[in-house]
């Protein structure tokens, strides 16, 4: 029995052109790396792994609702669902993905909150999980979508049942996961300041586990067949299973593999 990859998109929030830091200009930052890392290369052995694809749905349902309603206010992100209903005959972002993952054979799991990830992640037991990656937004923990602060237009951390706290490590059956003693295939989480997100998961799991000290970009992401790159000042961090970092990237705009 082949082993389980999870892959892990949380959503983007809803577009605020006020938003000084310009995030989210696009819905699929972190759905279009998988997809794109799949399409150019090998991203699983296919003998040995099975792709399970868990999709935080209500960021894409929210975010499909602003940009189809703001064709004058956010003409962009109002093409992005015209293009959908025309080019490929679907009616949402949500149908797409499902689209995408069926064409690449892999599981796809909607998520509704994050302990609905933990929920599905315990509850494999025939087999064992090889190893997760995660993209979307992080801040110390994973954010599986982005709020703004109504005043300033801040980006702020989404409603509780959104977020997938390092506490919340703890609930994982470390049962469920292949132990690993070499970084052969690290579990990556390619958000914002996840180091100690990254050092936890290593050392409750014993397995080997990446992260960030700083801020990744995914604005090059086509560009660079899916992989996010460095912000000026972040470092990338590889921990092993006893939790010990080795740093791995340090320079602006080195990619992530």
């Amino acid at each position: 029995m082949k082993n389980v990859f999870i892959i892990i998109s949380g959503g983007t929030g809803i577009y605020d052109p006020k938003d000084p830091d310009q995030h989210d200009q696009t819905w699929d930052n972190f759905v279009t790396p998988p997809l794109l890392r799949s399409a150019r290369t090998a991203l699983h052995d296919v003998k040995t792994e099975d792709v399970h694809w868990l999709v935080y749905e209500p960021a894409y349902t929210e975010r499909w609702t602003s940009d189809l309603s703001n064709k004058k206010t956010a003409p962009t992100q109002y093409e992005h669902t015209v293009s959908i209903k025309t080019k490929h005959k679907l009616s949402n972002y949500i149908d797409l993905l499902k689209t995408r993952a069926t064409s690449r054979g892999w599981t796809y799991k909607g998520i509704s909150s994050a302990a609905e990830a933990i929920k599905y992640i315990n509850a494999i037991k025939t087999t064992k999980i090889s190893r997760l990656w995660f993209f979307g937004h992080a801040s110390e923990d994973l954010w599986l979508s982005l709020s703004h602060d109504i005043r300033d237009h801040e980006a702020v951390s989404p409603d509780r049942t959104a977020v997938l706290s390092i506490g919340d490590i703890g609930k994982l059956n470390a049962s469920s996961f292949i132990t690993q003693k070499d970084a052969s295939a690290p579990h990556k989480f390619f958000g914002c300041n996840t180091k100690n997100f990254a050092e936890k998961w290593a050392r409750h799991l014993k397995v080997h586990a990446e992260g960030s000290d700083g801020k990744v970009d995914y604005k090059k992401i086509h560009d660079t067949g899916g992989r996010v790159t460095l912000s000026p000042g972040a470092l990338w961090h590889q921990h092993n299973n006893a939790g010990i970092a080795r740093l791995l990237l340090w320079k602006s705009g080195d990619k992530v593999d």
